[in-house]
């Protein structure tokens, strides 16, 4: 049980009662009006959500895997593609001609550690007709027929009839579901390639949609929704915005609606530029964003940690940037945005892949400040994304839970003078008052009432925690 959101954090309310203890309600009041009381029933306090900054791994030059990727982790290898047009990578310094290419190539790279990565296998992939190839990213699709299970998608130009047709379509829909920088010089579309394995590659001749995806899309199947996803930009009033579209076909999206945006209390100059879409590592119920915001005063960025329960509605943790820029004449002092997936990177750890470069965004992309540009891992020790945090003293209960195991274990932080406490509501001699009071910094800790570890409820039988911290934060809970 990870603390990212406050889906276990319950609510509570207040009972309205009479100084003799008698209870009234909003549907029952007294037939004589009284003086009532408030009393709290698991209302909680003191304690708030804290997004906990990336440590940063030393910085590589090595050029692969491209901007804006992904770097999945699939039966312990670290896998990744990117398209070559005519010999470049896209998402590379400059966009690929205007003129239809001669070859586009999928290249698949691998590495055992995350730090050295293999020569990219090459496999042709025939787009006749295609051009202006922009961007690219995969997924592997867990309900798709065999041969399609592997999918692609990138940006391109049509061939000119077919754009025409698809932007006199394009443009009677609604305004809202419009980007402006779509018309007939730039008729961009999401197009689609598939394969059963990684290496053959079949292009699909429909684009997806009509839509000018120039920099992080990110494609999956929602397993708990049953829906295709779509994670991309939209440009709204001048600024980039990340939005939504869903699926229940992949062949046939629906229109992209607005998720994130600059909040009214940032800065008026910033853009949400990424979106860095991942899921927590073997618990895909917890999911992240780490999108990048851009300050177009500066031309520097930062990262900052997103969280959402079913993927639709999304909400900053606080806290601030979590991988913010270098200092001055760092590495990554000027420009970073963090790649997807967050993945286990050994050592109790899990990681983000990031790109930086000393150089302002919009910098004159000279060969030497292309090639500046360094990778490295933000990583956070594993289930410390984010901490249910006390500064002094604080409670909350959770609601209803069926537990996994018969112990519990707490990975959390606490003062020398501070405390966790939990406890199991209504079971006597499992209180938060007859917890053992636990402090240090533990990853998981057992948690033990006068020297009992068992949690001495029924199997099966639902459960209330009790959490009590003094200057402390909570991270996660496993059961055991």
């Amino acid at each position: 049980m990870l603390f990212t959101d406050q889906r276990y954090i319950r609510g509570g309310e207040i009972k309205w009662e009479t100084s003799e203890g008698e209870i009234f309600g909003v549907d029952n009041p007294p037939e004589t009006q009284v003086e009532l009381y408030a009393r709290q029933e698991r209302v909680p306090y003191g304690v708030r959500l804290v997004a906990q900054p990336a440590t940063k791994s030393e910085p590589t030059s090595i050029r692969t895997p491209g901007p804006y990727r992904r770097i999945m982790y699939d039966e312990g290898i670290y896998r990744s593609w990117h398209m070559q047009v005519d010999g470049q990578m896209l998402g590379g310094r400059d966009y690929p001609s205007e003129t239809v290419p001669k070859s586009v190539e999928m290249c698949y790279i691998e590495s055992k550690d995350g730090y050295q990565w293999s020569e990219p296998k090459r496999s042709s992939l025939k787009v006749p007709g295609l051009r202006r190839f922009v961007n690219m990213t995969f997924f592997i699709d867990p309900v798709a027929p065999p041969q399609e299970r592997y999918k692609v998608v990138y940006m391109a130009v049509p061939p000119k009839d077919l754009g025409a047709r698809l932007l006199a379509e394009y443009l009677k829909r609604p305004r809202r579901y419009r980007d402006p920088r779509i018309s007939a010089k730039r008729p961009l579309c999401l197009f689609a390639a598939v394969s059963p394995d990684g290496f053959a590659w079949k292009p699909i001749e429909k684009p997806l949609m009509m839509h000018y995806a120039d920099t992080d899309n990110t494609f999956l199947y929602d397993q708990e929704n049953a829906k295709y996803v779509l994670y991309t930009r939209m440009w709204r009033n001048g600024r980039r915005w990340v939005g939504r579209a869903e699926a229940d076909d992949f062949y046939d999206w629906g229109p992209i609606e607005p998720i994130i945006w600059p909040r009214l209390d940032d800065p008026v100059d910033y853009d949400v530029y990424t979106n860095a879409y991942t899921e927590y590592p073997g618990a895909p119920q917890y999911r992240f964003m780490f999108p990048t915001f851009y300050h177009r005063y500066t031309e520097r960025s930062e990262v900052r940690m997103y969280s959402s329960e079913g993927g639709v509605a999304w909400n900053q943790i606080p806290g601030g940037s979590v991988i913010p820029p270098g200092e001055p004449g760092d590495w990554d002092s000027a420009w970073l945005w963090a790649y997807k997936d967050l993945v286990p990177l050994g050592e109790g750890r899990v990681a983000v892949y990031f790109q930086g470069t000393p150089y302002p965004h919009k910098y004159p992309r000279s060969p030497g400040v292309v090639g500046a540009a360094c990778r490295a891992w933000a990583w956070w020790p594993e289930g410390r994304l984010c901490a249910v945090k006390a500064d002094l003293e604080g409670e909350f209960w959770t609601y209803p839970i069926t537990p996994a195991g018969r112990e519990m274990r707490l990975n959390y932080r606490a003062h020398r003078a501070g405390e966790v406490r939990v406890g199991i509501f209504g079971v006597e001699g499992r209180s938060a008052e007859d917890c053992k009071p636990m402090h240090g910094n533990n990853m998981s800790e057992p948690v033990t009432w006068a020297g009992k570890t068992d949690i001495g409820i029924a199997e099966g039988q639902e459960v209330i925690l009790h959490f009590k911290l003094r200057s402390a934060e909570l991270f996660a809970l496993e059961w055991v």
